[in-house]
């Protein structure tokens, strides 16, 4: 009997059944997708800065964003994926990293905000310029310091920092500060807020302090982070409490690029607020929600 010439069909190997994902991963992915959706915004906004007519706080505030764009582009890279198609076991829960970024995202923010986005007089935004070139000047004089610069390059940078420190003394604006607040722009802080100044300037940073004091304590090896790692926690694999904490990183980081994006598209509402004015509504409507259940969990 003749053989048929026709090649057999190859079996197909069986896919291997994957488990379904848990409550905690579930409640994950979901707001994984969330911050997809603020990540795509960033982006497309990122990609449409060019030739917007700005003064120098606005241009403070684009370079500022473009920078928030990276953390943002990086975070995401590092969100455990949770797919059909993959097996969940296989997903990396890194909090110490999650957490790094996800405080990157939030100074980045306040950058934008004091530097660029917040209303204030002509004269206030002339004394934070002045004194973020203090700022400058005072850290690249400690990096000369560090790596044993010549005399005379150092006492450049002295001549220059005891010039800046009298221009900022003698600005009419800097008698309308407190006085905490006047020896911080003094000394040539990046900032004369406090993390507690910023919770009563803007809706997004209440909660800044509970928020960065907790991203910190992952990011540092310290013994919240490091006493609670056994066999399971802290390892990279799969457990209630890394899914947990993993969470909070990525609800953090959605809300301070989300209120980064949103800021930089209403403080250009010609350029931009017209052109991402549907795709910014459904973010701008989540970040209002999320803004209400605090507020009334907070009055429960």
């Amino acid at each position: 009997m003749a053989r048929s010439s026709k090649p057999r069909k190859k079996r197909k190997t069986p896919k291997p059944k994957l488990r379904a994902l848990n409550e905690n991963e579930i409640l994950f992915r979901c707001q994984a997708e969330r911050y997809s959706q603020v990540l795509d915004l960033t982006l497309g906004v990122s990609l449409n800065q060019h030739g917007i007519d700005t003064d120098g706080r606005g241009v403070r505030a684009v370079k500022i964003f473009t920078r928030q764009t990276l953390s943002g582009m990086s975070f995401g890279k590092i969100l455990p994926m949770l797919s059909p198609d993959r097996d969940p076991e296989h997903a990396l829960w890194d909090v110490s990293s999650l957490a790094s970024i996800a405080r990157n995202i939030i100074e980045a923010y306040l950058a934008i905000y004091y530097s660029g986005i917040e209303e204030v007089s002509d004269e206030e935004a002339e004394l934070r310029f002045f004194i973020g070139q203090l700022h400058r000047n005072r850290e690249c004089y400690l990096l000369h310091k560090s790596q044993g610069s010549s005399s005379e390059t150092l006492s450049t940078f002295e001549t220059g920092m005891k010039e800046q420190k009298e221009r900022i003394k003698a600005h009419p604006y800097l008698s309308k500060l407190s006085q905490a607040q006047r020896n911080k722009a003094l000394k040539g802080d990046e900032t004369y807020y406090t993390k507690a100044d910023f919770e009563t300037k803007t809706q997004v940073c209440r909660g800044l302090r509970a928020d960065y004091q907790l991203l910190s304590n992952f990011v540092h090896p310290l013994p919240l982070s490091i006493e609670r790692i056994d066999n399971d926690r802290g390892r990279g694999e799969s457990n209630q409490y890394d899914i947990a904490y993993s969470l909070l990183c990525v609800k953090i980081a959605t809300k301070y690029l989300a209120a980064s994006t949103l800021g930089i598209i209403d403080h250009f509402p010609d350029h931009l607020g017209k052109k991402f004015k549907d795709k910014a509504e459904p973010v701008r409507s989540a970040l209002m929600d999320d803004f209400n259940k605090a507020m009334h969990a907070t009055s429960a």
